[in-house]
């Protein structure tokens, strides 16, 4: 008993989880506010992401022309030298380059006005490259400690210039270039010194101050204070503001930062910095930077942060059921759909919240007025105020150029609300939205979401053919450029609960009529010829094939054999009908994917009777035998009605998940996959053989010899088992003592079988290899 019981628990167990991909983060976030879209470059490493922040690399592809540095060269040299020649001396040129004979514009320029002191610094700074690095041997052989040495001679050098010379701006670049040397030394003290003397009481701010302050921030011990320095180093330097953001304590308090501001723009700096280490609600850290200043380019930007968080945390659940993206996968799968949708509605409120405080400032203040626009009509979406939202973008349409990338992003805003605008029952896909559609043909998850918005106001049909366009022009290396999905219907939380396509969803959740209807469109759509209709069924017009035999396979698992036998002739394409998957059941020389009788066949049990002839059977012959047989086994004048009421079981048997035949009702899932518990309509069935059990019966009932009786019996028993082992499973989130004595001791028809077939009890159910004798013995 236990080793058959132990082999049954295997293949019904449903806590079995396969490693694999799993999506996640970035996978699974709803995103159509882009930032790209913004040209909030400067602060683009800290786009609202699963992922960490990271340093920007926009600035390679040359979208920021001249930094700061470069900038102040500039203003140095009165505007008189090209801006390549002071990028090539900067970042080309070694220390013997810098020579009076050079063609360099900048250079010429120096030597032509007799700067030599500027020409000198340039040589000094060339100099010191090399020590701007940790715990590395500058010279080939020479040891740390001299490295260290020479280090130290070029800061008393710095200093000794700085002291000395007049010129403001090359004394405080002699001054940043000793704080940076005196940083990789390790020497704090020197740098706070430094700062103090040179920096501290400097009224006119430039970029030198702030990247000096960046290496005072991290000599600073007091953290608080550190963190105030670091959220003016962020604001003011931004190629910096990367690796000055670690040095912002988010655990303290940020009144304690801010006792260290003298200003309203040092408070909103704060303020700032603060916010954008925020992951949650951030609505008052807005509040605060556009009272202190309300023109500061961080505050558009935070706000953009906090509409990119606003939508995952709405559209995420609301479109996917999958959890926001920056979440734990443990409470992931605590979660139920009902609290998901309850935490989606909170969100809302949020984002009114974050609305009302938008359409209550000044917008004459703020940096970017139409880009606040943008957020005030996209919250109103969020927020279901669809006609607000559409009555705002039609304004924006008005004040944008079409070629601009922002009017697509307001385009997809509006073909969202459009869409959700419509009734219940009564939505189409728009006019007005199908051009749009076009236009964002490769942007999966908006294609899902319009398709999603469709299926919530009762129209699964379009929203089919929505998702199918998923599976055109695949990217298969973004992974975030994928649709990925659950359903209220099924357990949250499985490992395999998901949806990536639209087959393996309308396989689930559509009726056999509904997939009908979508074959009769999309063969109407043969005479269409505008340009949407051609795009929208493209994909399905080479699904028709695989549709009807899903419709087949639908009435398969209705157990309307008629119907499922028409649609399985109807499919000209013989492929989608044959089974495909087998290891031959038993026995696997001269296999070649040629099934045995599944109607004489169990898996793992020898054949009932020797077969002549190997068949090759498709969904097409095993439906048309099993109704024959059906018939046969009905006949009230029929004197084999327990044979064919037998091989009846048996085809039942192998059409679940224990047979061989488990492709007449599921796809891509044999025994080998994962149990899923997908809400599929035949689902006991699959997993408890209940019609298998029903025919064994009748067989039982109508059986002439004792062993043949016994034969039926342990049949019974075995779909009992199958049926108890789904009923009461052994899973890791309730296990149960015992488990096969428990599940034996429900299992009415092994006690049957034991008390009345006492000699072939141990025969039959704890092996095999007796069936052939038994089914022989019928007669």
């Amino acid at each position: 008993m236990k080793h058959f019981l132990v082999f049954i628990l295997i293949l019904a167990s449903n806590a079995i989880f396969a490693c694999g991909f799993y999506p996640y983060g970035e996978d699974v976030r709803f995103s159509f506010f882009n930032p790209e879209n913004f040209n909030y470059y400067w602060y683009s490493g800290f786009d609202y992401s699963s992922d960490s922040f990271g340093p920007n690399q926009k600035f390679a592809d040359g979208i920021i022309k001249m930094d700061a540095n470069e900038k102040l060269w500039m203003q140095y040299c009165r505007n008189k030298v090209s801006l390549e020649s002071i990028k090539e001396v900067l970042f080309d040129f070694t220390l013997e380059d810098i020579a009076d004979k050079s063609t360099n514009e900048m250079l010429r320029y120096l030597y032509k006005i007799k700067d030599i002191d500027a020409v000198n610094y340039l040589k000094f700074a060339k100099k010191c490259e090399v020590f701007n690095i940790f715990n590395e041997n500058l010279w080939e052989h020479n040891p740390a400690s001299l490295k260290v040495e020479n280090r130290t001679k070029c800061i008393d050098e710095a200093i000794l210039v700085s002291n000395s010379i007049k010129n403001k701006n090359l004394k405080q670049r002699y001054t940043f270039l000793a704080i940076r040397l005196a940083y990789y030394n390790g020497d704090f003290p020197k740098i706070r010194t430094l700062y103090t003397k040179v920096f501290e009481t400097q009224k006119q701010d430039n970029i030198l101050k702030y990247w000096s302050l960046y290496f005072r921030t991290f000599a600073e011990p007091n953290k608080a204070a550190a963190s105030f320095y670091a959220s003016q180093v962020f604001a003011n330097a931004p190629d910096k503001r990367f690796v000055v953001s670690s040095a912002f304590n988010s655990q303290i308090p940020i009144e304690a930062v801010l006792k260290y501001a003298k200003t309203n723009k040092e408070k909103a700096n704060v303020y700032l910095l603060g916010g954008i280490k925020k992951a949650d609600r951030s609505l008052n850290y807005l509040k605060q930077v556009y009272k202190y200043n309300p023109e500061l380019d961080g505050l558009s930007f935070l706000l953009l942060r906090e509409v990119n968080k606003i939508e995952d945390w709405v559209f995420t659940p609301y479109y996917s059921l999958f959890n926001p993206s920056i979440v734990s996968y443990d409470e992931n799968e605590k979660n139920s759909v009902k609290e998901i949708m309850k935490r989606v509605e909170r969100d809302r409120i949020y984002a009114g919240e974050v609305l009302d405080f938008i359409k209550n400032l000044n917008l004459k203040k703020v940096q970017n007025p139409i880009f606040w626009k943008t957020c005030k009509a996209y919250l109103s979406f969020v927020t279901k105020d669809n006609q607000g939202c559409l009555n705002q973008i039609s304004q924006l349409e008005k004040n944008i150029p079409k070629k601009d990338s922002l009017y697509n992003q307001i385009e997809i805003i509006k073909a969202l609300a459009l869409t959700a605008n419509q009734k219940n029952e009564k939505a189409v896909i728009l006019n007005d939205v199908k051009p749009i559609l076009l236009k964002n043909k490769n942007h999966k998850k908006f294609l899902f979401a319009i398709g999603r918005e469709l299926e919530f106001k009762g129209n699964r049909i379009d929203a089919s053919f929505l998702y199918s366009k998923l599976e055109e022009n695949p990217d298969n290396y973004n992974y975030y450029n994928f649709a990925y999905w659950k359903s209220s219907k099924a357990k949250v939380g499985y490992y395999t609960d998901y949806y990536s396509d639209y087959f393996t969803y309308i396989n689930v959740f559509y009726s056999p009529e509904q997939v009908q209807t979508i074959i009769d469109e999309t063969l109407k759509s043969e005479k269409d010829s505008d340009k949407f209709s051609a795009w929208k069924h493209s994909f399905i017009k080479k699904e028709i094939p695989r549709l009807y035999d899903l419709i087949g396979t639908k009435y398969i698992r209705q157990n309307k054999l008629e119907q499922a036998l028409f649609y399985f002739e109807k499919n000209d394409n013989k492929s989608y009908r044959e089974i495909n998957y087998s290891d031959c059941l038993w026995e696997k020389e001269n296999c070649d994917y040629r099934l045995k009788d599944p109607f004489l066949v169990l898996k793992y049990t020898p054949e009932f009777v020797v077969q002549k002839k190997i068949f090759r059977f498709d969904k097409y012959a095993i439906t048309q035998k099993l109704i024959l047989y059906l018939k046969q086994a009905s006949n009230p004048v029929e004197k084999n009605k327990d044979y064919y009421n037998f091989l009846v079981a048996n085809c039942y048997y192998n059409m679940s998940i224990y047979g061989s035949l488990w492709q007449m009702r599921r796809y891509g899932q044999g025994e080998t996959t994962d149990i899923r518990d997908f809400p599929i309509e035949d689902n006991n069935e699959y997993y408890e053989c209940n019609l298998a059990k029903k025919y064994y019966t009748q067989a039982y009932k109508n059986a002439k010899t004792a062993k043949f009786k016994a034969l039926c019996l342990s049949m019974m028993a075995r779909c009992e088992a199958n049926k108890l082992a789904h009923k009461y499973p052994d899973d890791y989130n309730n296990p149960k003592k015992n488990y096969e004595t428990f599940l034996w001791n429900k299992n009415r028809y092994y006690k049957d079988l034991e008390l009345n077939y006492e000699y072939d009890y141990e025969r039959l159910a704890f092996g095999c290899n007796a069936f052939e004798d038994y089914f022989k013995a019928r007669r």
